[in-house]
């Protein structure tokens, strides 16, 4: 399952991309090489790709899963940049 901030409308095009993805070796690359730009396409706000870096980790199991979970900008948080603090308590609320 994804977990990343993700709004209710993005939630069937987060599905639909991850099903694709698992059926396309071409968009599977682009996810795992890209997922801001992927994620951006399918609607995600510019304000969560810009404040988070996503990465794409496939699990080893029987069956294909994908997940995303999403990093927090060290570099900006270790500085304790007030702009990149005040927009990702806004993001996370």
């Amino acid at each position: 399952m994804a977990r990343f901030p993700h709004y209710k409308r993005n939630t069937k095009a987060l599905g639909e991309l991850l099903a694709k993805a698992s059926l396309d070796p071409v968009l599977k690359k682009e996810l795992v090489e890209n997922p801001n730009k992927v994620l951006s396409e399918l609607g995600l706000p510019e304000q969560a790709t810009e404040l988070l870096k996503f990465k794409v980790v496939e699990a080893e199991t029987d069956r294909s899963t994908i997940a995303l979970p999403f990093r927090l900008n060290g570099k900006k948080l270790a500085q304790s940049n007030p702009q990149y603090l005040s927009e990702l308590g806004q993001l996370l609320q």
